[in-house]
């Protein structure tokens, strides 16, 4: 599938159709960008994998990870719609640093590096999108360290809630909740048993209701004070 109907910000070069003036630039574009369709623990790429592509996330929750000296995996980032994903920590590497892999099903468009660099030096607006793209990547990563940051326990889990279902009103909505109480803790530095405490607290006080996989926010208002820190 291409993604000339999705949200991609690099829709311009799902084919070689037009993009570029130059017949030789159209043809080495072709398929450039890829929609692809993954299932829950699907893995996207792999730490020391070779780089040739990064991901435009549409829909589900991916959660990036690392791999410690001692063998443990550490969740370090989270991937959620409108967040480009990518195992680089800089351009001039061609290996992943990190694994990705799908915590939900959901689907992303695949954009080959080499075609996004040649849209970037021929097509001004796809270099303002990509500038645009990783703005949101960076207010996404500060919204993260801020959760990981100095918080107290409450407040560390209510804002992840927040960041997870950022699109939700003011009205019980329930969604996925696509980590465990451990990947959880892990994410955000809390053990295990401070993270079932913690949400045991809010479901007790009808803020969230937490069966087994999904969320349900209750009280998305007391969720924001906690999160603050604004909780009596």
């Amino acid at each position: 599938m291409n993604c000339t109907n999705c949200d991609c910000p690099f829709y311009e070069l799902h084919s070689s159709d037009g993009v570029f003036t130059s017949t030789d630039l159209n043809c080495l574009v072709t398929d450039a960008v890829k929609q692809i369709c993954f299932s829950a623990g699907d893995v996207l790429f792999t730490q020391g994998q070779k780089s040739s592509s990064l991901f435009s996330l549409s829909k589900g929750v991916v959660k990036i990870t690392k791999n410690a000296p001692d063998g443990h995996e550490q969740i370090v980032g989270l991937g959620i719609p409108g967040k480009l994903l990518f195992g680089l920590q800089s351009i001039d590497e061609d290996r992943h640093k990190y694994t990705a892999v799908a915590a939900t099903d959901g689907s992303a468009c695949k954009v080959r590096h080499r075609a996004l660099l040649m849209g970037v030096q021929h097509q001004p607006e796809i270099s303002l999108r990509l500038i645009a793209a990783l703005n949101a990547q960076l207010a996404h990563a500060r919204s993260l360290m801020e959760v990981m940051g100095h918080k107290k326990a409450a407040e560390k889990i209510a804002a992840f809630i927040l960041l997870l279902a950022p699109e939700v009103e003011a009205k019980a909505e329930r969604f996925t909740l696509p980590f465990s109480r451990g990947d959880i803790g892990d994410l955000l530095g809390l053990s295990e048993e401070t993270v079932c405490r913690q949400m045991a607290n809010m479901k007790r006080d009808g803020v969230i209701y937490a069966p087994r996989g999904k969320m349900r926010i209750q009280n998305l208002d007391r969720l924001r004070e906690i999160a603050d820190g604004r909780a009596p």
